[in-house]
C-alpha cells in the first residue's frame, strides 16, 4: 500500500450523452410533454360525451384509465385509487352498453360516468405533473407486460389521433 486514495469515477462517466441520461432521470415532464398525452384523452372524451365515439376512442379512455391506476400502485402519485376505481367502472359499463348487440353502436353516456370520467382525466393530467419521463416510461412497460402476460392485445396509437377519423374514398377508388 502507498497511502494513495483511488481516483474518484463518476457515475455518469462513460455514458454517451451525460445531460441527456440526467433530463431523463430526473426532470418532470414538461407542459407541451403532459398536453401531447392528455389532448387526445380530452379528444376521446369529448367523442365519448357527444355520444360520436367509435372503439378507438373508447379504447384510449379506457387504456388511459389503466395507466393512471398503474400509476397509482407504483406509489408516485398515490391517494386516488378509487377514483380511478369509479372511472374503470364507468369505462367498463359504457362499453358494455356499446357492445351489447354484439357490434359497436355509440350509446349515450350516464350522468355518474361522466363525472367519474372527467375527474379521472383531471387527476391523470396532475399525475403527470408529478412523473418524470422515465416513470412513465416504466409505468407504460409495466402494463403492457401485465397485459400481453395476461393474454390481452395491446395497440399502439398515434398521439394526434388524425387516424381515428372515418375512412373516406378517395375520388380515384370510387371509380374503379
Amino acid at each position: 500500500m502507498n497511502g494513495r486514495r483511488k481516483p474518484f469515477r463518476s457515475r455518469w462517466a462513460g455514458r454517451p450523452d451525460t445531460f441527456a441520461v440526467i433530463n431523463h432521470h430526473g426532470t418532470k415532464l414538461t407542459s407541451q410533454e403532459i398536453a401531447s398525452i392528455i389532448d387526445p384523452v380530452r379528444e376521446c372524451f369529448a367523442q365519448i360525451r357527444a355520444g360520436t365515439a367509435t372503439e378507438l376512442h373508447a379504447t384510449v379512455m379506457h387504456s388511459t384509465i389503466q395507466v393512471a391506476q398503474e400509476v397509482e400502485r407504483g406509489r408516485i402519485v398515490h391517494g386516488l385509487a378509487e377514483h380511478f376505481e369509479s372511472a374503470q367502472a364507468a369505462c367498463e359499463a359504457y362499453f358494455a352498453r356499446c357492445r351489447a348487440g354484439g357490434t359497436w353502436h355509440p350509446s349515450a353516456v350516464h350522468f355518474y360516468e361522466l363525472d367519474a370520467l372527467t375527474t379521472a382525466i383531471d387527476l391523470h393530467e396532475f399525475q403527470l405533473q408529478q412523473l418524470t419521463a422515465h416513470e412513465i416510461q416504466e409505468v407504460t412497460r409495466r402494463l403492457i407486460a401485465r397485459t400481453e402476460s395476461s393474454g390481452g392485445e395491446m395497440l399502439q396509437a398515434d398521439s394526434d389521433l388524425i387516424t381515428t377519423r372515418p375512412y373516406h374514398k378517395s375520388r380515384e377508388e370510387a371509380h374503379a
